[in-house]
């Protein structure tokens, strides 16, 4: 078996402290609800801070995503920044881009915005929430920005196209959908992979996340590297790991990250954390996930343990 390199960068970005990653304000009023077939999904708006944002489950203080009303545009949520600062482990243009997880679509209409001319699909396993996305959130599918629906391991598992990047956003209220951790998952991600591709995860921090460190472990079986960014808030971190060995060298990742900025006229500072980093070392005592390893024996073994 071989051990991938337990190299960890922490970015001090601010995060919050769900998969929705923003404070959700108390004073709000509900513009819209529904059942869908996976979960209740209702939208706030914030009165005060001009905010929209799209919550599941009744989890008022964890939006699944938002936007400022008067600026639409503007990433609300420091963890969407700090994923795209992964940009910079790319040694190209990305062409081709995927995200898993549409949610409130934030994300693939920013990228979209910077990157008119790439193939960006989407996918989501929720039909309403898609509708969601397109009724509150402003996202409008174009001929070169695509939404399917379907569930995210069988889109994986079903497609021809290969990626420059593949985001993953997926939760189901709180957690990752745990087929979507599994390093069997990994595996098929990985072939979807273009040559020097990059896998980008938005991962809940150790403290509301009980197998947090078998995640780094099993994304450290599959792929060469892996690289931590935390936020500094609440401590979500976002996984990005990379087919081939990359080392990083950080005066090196500045001056990309300070290039894609300026070539793009991003509204985002790519270079603003300091890109500290340090070495959390290998884990040892912690599982690989697999289909056949539920979170449940998980939790047992962590009660063994203790």
């Amino acid at each position: 078996m071989r051990l991938a390199l337990p190299l960890s960068v922490i970015l001090l970005f601010a995060v919050a402290v769900s998969p929705a990653f923003g404070d959700h304000k108390p004073l709000t009023k509900t513009i819209y609800q529904t059942n869908s077939l996976y979960q209740f999904i209702m939208v706030d708006e914030d009165q005060v801070a001009r905010q929209r944002y799209v919550l599941v489950n009744t989890k008022k203080d964890r939006p699944q995503g938002g936007i400022l009303i008067d600026d639409p545009d503007k990433l609300i949520f420091e963890y969407t920044r700090m994923a795209f600062t992964s940009l910079a482990f790319l040694d190209r243009e990305p062409d081709e881009v995927l995200f898993v997880g549409l949610g409130a679509g934030v994300m693939p209409r920013y990228f979209n915005r910077y990157y008119p001319d790439a193939i960006v699909d989407s996918v989501e396993i929720d039909p309403e929430m898609f509708e969601v996305a397109k009724k509150y959130f402003y996202f409008v599918e174009k001929p070169n920005m695509k939404v399917h629906l379907l569930d995210g391991r069988m889109y994986i598992k079903r497609t021809a196209k290969k990626y420059d990047m593949i985001f993953l956003d997926a939760y189901r209220g709180e957690h990752i959908p745990f087929h979507l951790t599994t390093v069997e998952f990994l595996r098929e991600l990985k072939k979807k992979l273009k040559a020097g591709g990059v896998v980008v995860s938005n991962v809940l921090s150790k403290s509301n996340n009980k197998y947090f460190w078998a995640m780094v472990k099993t994304y450290q079986e599959e792929f060469e590297s892996l690289y931590l960014f935390k936020g500094e808030e609440a401590g979500n971190f976002i996984f990005v790991a990379t087919v081939n060995k990359f080392p990083l060298q950080k005066s090196a990742m500045l001056y990309r990250a300070g290039e894609i900025q300026s070539d793009k006229g991003m509204d985002i500072d790519l270079k603003q954390s300091p890109w500290d980093y340090e070495d959390m070392g290998f884990t040892w005592d912690s599982k690989i996930l697999t289909d056949d390893f539920a979170p449940v024996n998980l939790y047992k073994e962590m009660e063994i343990g203790k």
